[in-house]
């Protein structure tokens, strides 16, 4: 039996048959970090709606804090013209400063420090100051998400693979370690939230982070190729590995050539069961001192990603890109149904 077939099994003795449970009525000023979180229903979204109110609004606070900035250079920055990200460089990077300022002052509990033009609104910075700042979670994974921004912003060529994992200590293994806090987290109202982790959160996420990230730029390529080379983060060298240049793929998908890109695919999956061998150890350890609905919830948002990972992986990713939305659509149903909202 291959290792990701026996770890999906063994995570899914773990997976519960209960129905998703409903939205918790959560209040202000969380309702506004949820609108901002259920935007684009993401896997991780799906993921913490299931769990218990107190989790969600840490959950939704966090998100929400980082997706605001993350917007601010993904969607608005990298997709303008040239001449005018050089025009506008600094003051993004000012933009982040900002907004780094404001998760510390949120961390250390106090006021607002941009109550009018900072990047945070006012209901964001309330929630992640209700969370962050009563709980005993450091601010490491906002400023390791800076950082990732920052070679964003300055557009740093990503050669090697060891600027794509550079990249991604910030971009993903930093925010999976606030929602491994947050699993194992314990709300008390005097005293706000604590883990009784014995690790850091990031020795459990990393290594599973960066596979279902891997997972997810496989996954999403037809999409993100349609954008500026620049939103792609494949780095050169698996380019030249595979023979092929963003070009190349931008062409291959247009046309439906999908045999084009089945390299490709595969030297992108040997990585990623390499930090999945890793994870799923580190990751068993975790799952096995979590509550059960908390194990539960993890185990499914897992299984989402090694389904995925499977179906490349054993027809070829070619064959994955030709099913592709119906291969999206079951693996997320089926592990992650839509939460009640009524």
């Amino acid at each position: 039996m291959t290792l990701w077939k026996e770890t999906q099994r063994n995570i899914q003795t773990r997976m519960s048959h209960s129905l998703p449970p409903e939205h918790a009525v959560l209040g202000a000023p969380f309702d506004a970090c949820n609108d901002l979180a259920a935007a684009k229903n993401a896997n991780l979204y799906r993921a913490a709606m299931r769990l218990g109110p107190e989790r969600q609004r840490f959950f939704l606070a966090a998100y929400a804090s980082m997706r605001v900035i993350d917007d601010i250079v993904d969607d608005g920055f990298l997709e303008l013209p040239d001449a005018q990200r050089d025009a506008e460089r600094e003051a993004v990077l000012e933009t982040v400063h900002q907004w780094q300022a404001q998760v510390m002052a949120a961390k250390a509990d106090v006021d607002n420090p941009m109550p009018e033009g900072g990047p945070l609104t006012g209901a964001v910075y309330d929630a992640l100051r209700l969370t962050l700042g009563r709980s005993d979670l450091p601010a490491d994974p906002w400023i390791e998400l800076a950082d990732a921004l920052h070679r964003d912003i300055a557009e740093e060529p990503m050669d090697e693979w060891d600027d794509f994992i550079a990249y991604c200590e910030g971009a993903t293994a930093a925010p999976a370690s606030i929602f491994v806090y947050l699993l194992s987290a314990r709300h008390d109202p005097e005293i706000g939230y604590t883990s009784p982790l014995t690790n850091p959160p990031l020795y459990h996420a990393r290594d599973m982070a960066i596979f279902c990230y891997i997972i997810h730029i496989l996954r999403d390529l037809p999409e993100d190729i349609k954008g500026p080379d620049r939103l792609v983060t494949i780095p050169s060298e698996m380019l030249i590995a595979a023979d092929i240049t963003l070009g190349e793929i931008r062409n291959a998908i247009g046309q439906g050539k999908y045999d084009d890109l089945d390299y490709l695919g595969k030297i992108l999956l040997e990585h990623a069961w390499e930090h999945f061998e890793t994870g799923q150890a580190r990751s068993s350890e975790l799952l096995s001192i979590l509550d059960t609905d908390e194990a539960d919830t993890l185990s499914r948002l897992f299984t989402v990603y090694i389904e995925l990972a499977a179906a490349m992986t054993e027809h070829g990713y070619a064959a994955f890109l030709r099913d592709r939305d119906a291969i999206m659509q079951s693996t997320a149903q089926n592990s992650l149904p839509d939460v009640k909202n009524d």
